[in-house]
């Protein structure tokens, strides 16, 4: 049985048809069968369609999925690679100020070196001529005394 929608589809055909080609077709007429026969093997093709388009769409879904996997997986690999870059550049830096550290202390301990040569130089010539003149004064006095 066909529903209301189907009725007053089936009669706007027949009124097309008598208006555009002056046939007057009855609702039980085979032309309106072929008719209804075309409507369900078009469904059924649009429904293989869909089917199909359905199919397409998660196999690209899917691919789509892989490549950013694929995406995913080299974009992880170019970051350790620029990570292990920045790691060997961190590590040459380093190396790099370390010996510059040890320069400048170098240079520190050398400059404290110089100085404290020069002052226990001074203090040992100073205490020597000390020495001397206290060798002299008893010396004098000894002598002056005896």
């Amino acid at each position: 049985m066909a529903d209301e929608n189907e009725r007053i589809d089936i009669q706007r055909l027949i009124g097309e048809v008598a208006g555009r080609h002056r046939i007057l077709l009855q609702p039980d007429d085979p032309a309106l069968a072929l008719i209804t026969m075309n409507e369900l093997v078009f469904k059924n093709s649009l429904e293989s369609i869909h089917k199909q388009i359905r199919a397409t769409i998660a196999e690209f879904h899917a691919s789509m999925d892989k490549a950013e996997d694929r995406a995913g997986s080299m974009l992880a690999e170019k970051v350790k690679e620029s990570a292990t870059q920045m790691r060997e550049g961190l590590q040459g830096d380093i190396h790099i100020a370390g010996l510059k550290a040890r320069e400048y202390v170098h240079m520190v301990n050398e400059a404290h070196r110089l100085s404290s040569l020069l002052r226990w130089a001074s203090a040992g010539i100073a205490g020597g001529v000390l020495l001397i003149a206290a060798g002299m004064w008893l010396e004098s006095f000894v002598k002056w005394k005896f």
